[in-house]
């Protein structure tokens, strides 16, 4: 599975500015009061990516980490239109590709499927323990997804990503906040606490 993922990069035919970088780091920063829990997102140690979250719920429930599943798409799947948006990865050079894989509707798709993932994930303690994601789950994706590149991608290669990148989740759960080093090459998460 991850084999077939390595040898191919939705943007290896773009110039270095257009790709989603091959090795990155995310900081995950607590800067909220007890009363107003929020996260400010760091790339690479200095720039800050997108505004500051916050769980934009009644509970407490650390969807202010939710970035962690959009950077995580992007290192193990090599799709993220959110994640290069916010990255300002976006493919401008190819204004068709811009418009459809990189632009609002893909962003939405991407947004509407973090959502879905952690519906489920709430109900099963974020997959602690767990090693498979629900048929109907994936199923879903599958088909959000089929008028997209990542529609390449298998129901495992899916799971695995969302394996992966709630098990950084739950580290940054854990630590209130952390780094996390993205590895798009050999698709792989390191999870480290704060400095």
């Amino acid at each position: 599975m991850i084999e077939q993922i390595k040898k191919d990069f939705f943007d290896e035919n773009y110039i270095s500015g257009e790709q989603i970088p091959r090795y990155f780091r995310v900081s995950f920063k607590e800067v909220g009061s007890e009363k107003k829990n929020e996260v400010q997102v760091i790339f690479n140690g200095s720039k800050q990516l997108g505004d500051i979250i916050n769980d934009n719920s009644y509970d407490n429930d650390y969807y202010r980490y939710h970035d962690i599943f959009h950077y995580s798409f992007a290192a193990l799947l090599g799709w993220s239109p959110c994640g290069r948006a916010m990255m300002k990865r976006k493919r401008k050079s190819n204004p068709l590709i811009d418009e459809i894989e990189d632009g609002a509707r893909a962003i939405i798709t991407e947004e509407a499927i973090s959502m879905i993932i952690f519906n489920e994930a709430k109900r099963k303690k974020f997959f602690k323990g767990k090693s498979k994601i629900s048929k109907t789950t994936l199923r879903i994706i599958r088909e959000m997804t089929e008028n997209f590149e990542v529609n390449v991608r298998t129901s495992e290669e899916w799971e695995y990503a969302i394996l992966q990148s709630y098990a950084a989740f739950r580290f940054l759960i854990s630590n209130q906040g952390g780094i996390i080093e993205f590895d798009t090459v050999n698709r792989k998460l390191n999870h480290l606490p704060l400095l």
